[in-house]
């Protein structure tokens, strides 16, 4: 009986190929391979179709139309050491910039992968076959009892004729600049959060201190006016209003306490911290200390959509979509595939060792899809409405981009106008005070009315 042990051969075997022997070596098969490398048919890249118009409508008349450059440490303007260090903080344990940096690492081992796949691979492979049997030895000159040592060079190239490996090359490409530019973008949304927090947080601790200021005073006219009502001088309504006015200042302490407390557990969260097992230590800074507001430079519309990452991404993810279908429509023209082996044979037989000899092959195929056709054209339907999400969601970016710039413009001019308004009405208040200061020293006025003023300008 025969047996057959100790096979390792890794050839995979290549069915329906024509073998070709080379009697003058590989290099011209390999150079006229080469050859038919081609072009790709590259699909119409779609543009979006958002109405540009010349400036925002926000924009205020004289402004600068020119878009400033974009300053990566912008917080820094503001001058506070504990905005920066959170800002610090966030950039290096911030888990949604984590996540996004995790992200570019994959597009980037993505791209490497589809990069290889224009190029051959090259594979050592090596084997060893032993067959023995109990015929005759008369009978085994005819089948010998071998042992077969192989060690080869084997080369596989697809040679991508009509781009799909090309163009699945390009699509990861893009999708790795798409994924570095949403590390940008991501360090810019939680940056600007950190921001908002902050300010919110100080804004909260100084509401904080002026209501208590004022249910002080709210609290000293109680007082007296409850001394007024004993001593009969005052009614009791005037006493019951003092109380609930003084009642409404003091419910409304916990809110601002409790906003004052979810405000800082957020920017734990910010800045990679359990809120739960360490809070952030911040420190009220007094009102004369804050910064002044930063000058709004919009630019230009188009401007906007070259600095901008969300939007730069969206563009490299819409182009790398028309790539994928350029890849899926290239699926339907033949494959034209290389193969190569360079290897050296060494047969015993019967015990008798034969010398070493090489050997060599090469093989060109093609594969034209016949029968899967129907689901080769799916598929490009598939990337085509791919590649319109991608165009609808870059149209919505823009769309989300301008909508942001005008509401700030628009935020910026209102809230201007609705500061110089209140700014005039502190002034008024505290006119008012300082006559009624006057009028209390003189013995004109009560205790009361100055209350009430000094009250009004707490509050305004």
């Amino acid at each position: 009986m025969g047996k057959s042990y100790g096979e390792t051969n890794t050839q995979l075997p290549i069915s329906g190929w024509r073998r070709v022997q080379l009697s003058l070596g590989m290099t011209s098969l390999l150079v006229s391979s080469a050859v038919l490398v081609g072009c790709q048919t590259q699909p119409p890249l779609p543009t979006h179709q958002v109405a540009m118009t010349p400036s925002f409508a926000g924009q205020i008349a004289g402004q600068a139309a020119a878009a400033s450059q974009l300053d990566a440490a912008w917080w820094q303007q503001f001058g506070d050491a504990q905005l920066t260090t959170l800002v610090e903080l966030a950039a290096q344990n911030n888990q949604d910039v984590t996540l996004a940096l995790l992200r570019l690492r994959q597009a980037q081992a993505g791209l490497s992968v589809n990069q290889s796949r224009l190029l051959p691979t090259v594979a050592a492979t090596g084997s060893l076959s032993q067959t023995e049997s109990d015929l005759p030895p008369a009978v085994k000159q005819g089948q010998p009892d071998t042992i077969a040592r192989r060690l080869s060079l084997n080369l596989n190239w697809d040679l991508d004729l009509f781009g799909a490996n090309r163009a699945a090359r390009d699509a990861a490409t893009l999708e790795a600049e798409a994924a570095e530019l949403g590390i940008s973008g991501m360090q810019l949304l939680v940056v600007s959060d950190v921001v908002r927090q902050y300010v919110l947080w100080q804004a909260t601790a100084e509401r904080l201190r002026l209501l208590s200021s004022l249910r002080d005073v709210q609290a000293q006219t109680f007082r007296l006016t409850e001394r007024r009502y004993r001593e009969g001088l005052t009614s009791q309504f005037e006493l019951t209003l003092a109380q609930a006015e003084l009642s409404n200042l003091n419910a409304q302490l916990p809110a601002l306490s409790n906003l004052l407390q979810v405000t800082q557990n957020r920017l734990a969260i910010l800045t990679g911290q359990n809120p739960s097992a360490t809070s952030v230590t911040l420190t009220a800074r007094p009102v004369s200390q804050w910064p002044q507001q930063l000058e709004i430079q919009a630019g230009q519309p188009i401007a906007l959509l070259q600095r901008r990452p969300d939007l730069q991404a969206a563009e490299r993810q819409l182009r790398a979509a028309n790539a994928t279908l350029a890849a899926a429509q290239a699926e339907r023209f033949p494959r034209f595939m290389l193969n190569a082996v360079w290897g050296q044979q060494k047969l015993t037989l019967n015990g008798l060792g034969l010398a070493a000899s090489p050997y060599s092959s090469a093989a060109l195929a093609f594969s034209q899809p016949l029968l899967n056709r129907k689901a080769i054209h799916a598929n490009i339907d598939a990337k085509t409405a791919a590649e319109q999400i991608a165009l609808t969601q870059y149209e919505k970016t823009i769309l989300n981009a301008l909508e942001q710039v005008e509401n700030s413009l628009a935020a910026q001019q209102f809230e201007q106008q609705r500061f110089m308004q209140l700014d005039q009405t502190t002034q008024s208040r505290q006119q008012s005070r300082r006559h009624a200061e006057s009028l209390y020293r003189e013995g004109l006025t009560g205790l009361l009315p100055l209350l009430d003023v000094q009250r009004s300008v707490v509050a305004s």
